[in-house]
């Protein structure tokens, strides 16, 4: 079992090496975690997650989180973060403060493990597109009788909202005629993905996964979207942040 475990270790990190063909919007997740248990209701979290160009190597952004959990009863939990990022810019690194809060639901889906989780998060200093976001994440867990290691398949979904952005100005399509002027509210951005969880050892965690993320705009989002050329038709404002992900995540519980 603990060849077959090793041997999809190097699996994900040849993903990494063959991630240089593809569009730099190919990236790699790595992530640590640690969990602290205070008593049945109450744990402490914290953790760094890097985000690496598949095709650069360079990187893209290191997150840090500090947080803790709160289990309600049996079906409800929530979690509390503060997660700074340092985001390497063109020019210069830039420092985001976020703090989020969610509100989980545990039930089942065809006698499965399902989580339903709303959380709301907010930014210091904001990023173009919003100051606030709100997320529904779903996510369902597979019962496993083929993989080693106690490993847990799953599959997550995640709709966005974004609100607060910095406003633009919406023009007709020939430029001439001022339309709206607006932060770029609404439904923005879904995620699809998936993984799987292995625990090799007690309290400790492995989860080897993969994003698929796409920015959209919805029809009744007039005068709000993404993506939009500017007055003069020569660059896009806001363009689509579209990419791919292939993680790897190690979680130790204390």
């Amino acid at each position: 079992m603990k060849k077959s475990f090793i041997l999809l270790l190097l699996c994900i990190f040849s993903q990494s090496i063959l991630a240089q063909d593809l569009p730099s919007k190919f990236l790699n997740f790595y992530s640590y975690n640690f969990d602290y248990k205070i008593n049945k209701k109450v744990k402490l979290k914290a953790g760094n997650l890097f985000s690496i160009d598949a095709k650069t190597y360079k990187m893209n952004f290191t997150q840090f989180k500090l947080g803790a959990t709160l289990r309600w009863n049996k079906k409800l939990s929530s979690d509390f973060y503060y997660k700074p990022m340092l985001f390497k810019g063109a020019t210069k690194d830039i420092w985001y403060h976020r703090l989020s809060a969610n509100l989980t639901h545990r039930s089942k889906l065809f006698r499965l493990p399902l989580k339903n989780t709303i959380t709301t998060e907010v930014f210091s200093p904001s990023p173009r597109k919003h100051k606030y976001r709100f997320i529904y994440t779903a996510k369902l867990s597979f019962k496993n009788k083929v993989l080693p290691l106690r490993a847990t398949p799953y599959i997550k979904y995640q709709l966005y909202y974004y609100l607060g952005g910095t406003k633009v100005n919406y023009y007709d399509t020939t430029g001439t005629q001022l339309l709206a002027t607006n932060s770029p509210d609404g439904f923005h951005r879904y995620r699809l993905g998936t993984g799987v969880r292995f625990r090799p050892v007690k309290k400790f965690y492995v989860t080897l996964y993969y994003i698929w993320q796409e920015e959209f705009n919805m029809k009744s989002s007039k005068n709000r979207e993404l993506n939009i050329p500017n007055q003069s038709q020569t660059r896009i404002i806001n363009p689509f942040n579209d990419y791919q992900v292939v993680g790897l995540s190690f979680s130790y519980s204390i």
